[in-house]
C-alpha cells in the first residue's frame, strides 16, 4: 500500500509505521472510513521526517520515548495485546487501539482529529514556574467564553493539586471526577461525558477530587485515561480549557501532546523570563501564546520578555488582581468580578483562542 495525501501544511496526515499486514489493512480501512488516506512506513526513523498530523505505531516500533509529539497512537492486534500495552507504557503520550475491534474507533478519532470544523479546541494553559496563578487564569478564560455562549470544559490537571472545583466552591456538586474515569479503557462518548460532569450554566468543570477517591493509592489519579477523556472533550464542547500548572508539574507530559496550543504565563521574576525561551523550545510544535504576568519588576516588562521570548512588541500583559486569592482560598471564584484591565486581557486571549482554533 502507498497511497500518500499531503495536507495543505505540506504534511501526511496519517503515518503507519511498521505493523503487520493485517494491521496496515485494518488501519486503511479506518482511514478510508474517516476520509483519509494513509501513508506507510516501513520503521519509525522513516516515519518521523514525514510529519504526519496522527502517528500511528505498530507495537515493534514503540520501544521508546516520542518527546514533542502531538498525536501518537499504538495499534495492535488482537492476538497481540500485551504487547501493545506493554509498548505504550514507554512513550509518555501515547493511546492504544487494539484491531479489529478499535476499528470504529480509530475512524472516528481520525475524523475528528483532522476535520478541525468538526471538533473542539484544546487548550493547555501553563506557568513558566510555580505560583504564576495557572489555575486562576485559566478559570477567568474559561469562564469569559462560556459566558459568551461558547460551550467549555475546564480540565483540572494538577493530579496532587487537591482538586479545582474546591476553589470554585463546587466540591460538592454531584459529578465525575478524575478518579472515577481511572479504570476507563477505549472510547468515551462525548453526550456521557457533558451528562455526568458537574456544570455552571456553560462551562462544565473536570476536576480532581477534594476528597479522598478510595482507600488505596493511585498514582495516575485517572489521568491515564486523559487521550480518552479529551477525545471526548473535542466532540462535547467548542472548548476546552487544560489547567497544566508550571512546567514541571507532575503528570503534564501526558497532557501537553494532547493540546491543540498552549497559553503560557509568565510572572515578571528573573528565572521565569530566562525560562520562556526553553519553555518554547521544548514545546515547539505546539502554537503558544505568551502572557506576563504582574506586578512588573523594574527591568522586566512587557517589552524586554518579549525580546527574551523572540516575541514582537510587547506581550500581553495580566495585571495583579487584588481579592483574588481570597476568592479562591473561600471557594468564591465563580462570582469573584474581574477589574476592567484584567477581563480586558481575558477578552483578548479568549478571542485570540477562538479565532486559531
Amino acid at each position: 500500500m502507498t497511497q500518500q495525501t499531503w495536507t495543505p501544511e505540506g504534511r501526511r496526515p496519517v503515518v503507519l509505521a511498521g505493523g503487520s499486514q493485517f494491521v496496515q489493512d485494518q488501519v486503511a480501512r479506518a482511514c478510508a472510513a474517516a476520509g483519509v488516506a494513509p501513508h506507510f512506513a516501513v520503521d519509525l526513523a522513516r516515519a518521523l521526517p514525514l510529519e504526519p498530523a496522527v502517528l500511528l505505531l505498530g507495537a515493534d516500533q514503540a520501544a521508546g520515548g516520542l518527546p514533542g509529539h502531538r498525536d501518537v497512537i499504538v495499534v495492535g492486534a488482537a492476538d497481540d495485546e500485551t504487547r501493545a500495552w506493554a509498548a505504550a507504557a514507554n512513550l509518555a503520550s501515547s493511546r492504544v487501539v487494539i484491531l479489529p475491534q478499535g476499528a470504529g474507533w480509530l475512524a472516528e478519532h481520525l475524523g475528528r482529529r483532522l476535520n478541525p470544523a468538526a471538533s473542539g479546541t484544546v487548550v493547555g494553559f501553563l506557568g513558566a514556574a510555580g505560583g504564576a496563578g495557572v489555575s486562576t487564569f485559566a478559570f477567568w478564560c474559561a469562564r469569559h467564553a462560556a459566558g459568551r455562549g461558547t460551550s467549555t470544559l475546564l480540565v483540572d490537571g494538577h493530579p496532587l493539586g487537591g482538586g479545582l472545583d474546591l476553589a470554585l466552591g463546587i466540591e460538592e456538586r454531584p459529578g465525575v471526577r478524575w478518579g472515577d474515569l481511572r479504570d476507563l479503557r477505549g472510547t468515551l462518548n462525548a453526550e456521557q461525558l457533558v451528562a455526568a460532569l458537574p456544570s455552571d450554566g456553560r462551562l462544565a468543570v473536570l476536576s480532581h477530587a477534594a476528597h479522598s477517591e478510595g482507600s488505596g493509592p493511585h498514582p495516575g489519579h485517572g489521568m491515564e485515561s486523559a487521550g480518552a477523556v479529551l477525545d471526548a472533550a473535542r466532540g462535547a464542547f467548542d472548548l476546552s480549557v487544560v489547567d497544566l500548572g508550571s512546567a514541571g508539574s507532575a503528570g503534564i507530559q501526558s497532557l501537553v501532546p494532547l493540546c491543540d496550543q498552549l497559553v503560557l504565563l509568565v510572572p515578571s521574576r528573573p528565572r521565569s523570563a530566562v525560562a520562556v525561551t526553553r519553555i518554547l523550545e521544548a514545546y515547539s510544535p505546539l502554537p503558544t501564546t505568551v502572557v506576563l504576568r504582574g506586578p512588573v519588576l523594574d527591568g522586566l516588562d512587557a517589552w524586554l520578555v518579549a525580546d527574551l521570548a523572540g516575541r514582537a512588541g510587547p506581550l500581553p500583559y495580566l495585571p495583579f488582581v487584588r481579592g483574588s486569592s481570597a476568592a479562591e482560598a473561600g471557594g468564591r471564584a465563580l462570582d469573584f468580578p474581574l477589574p476592567r484591565r484584567a477581563r480586558k486581557l481575558v477578552e483578548s486571549v479568549v478571542a485570540g483562542l477562538e479565532k486559531a482554533g
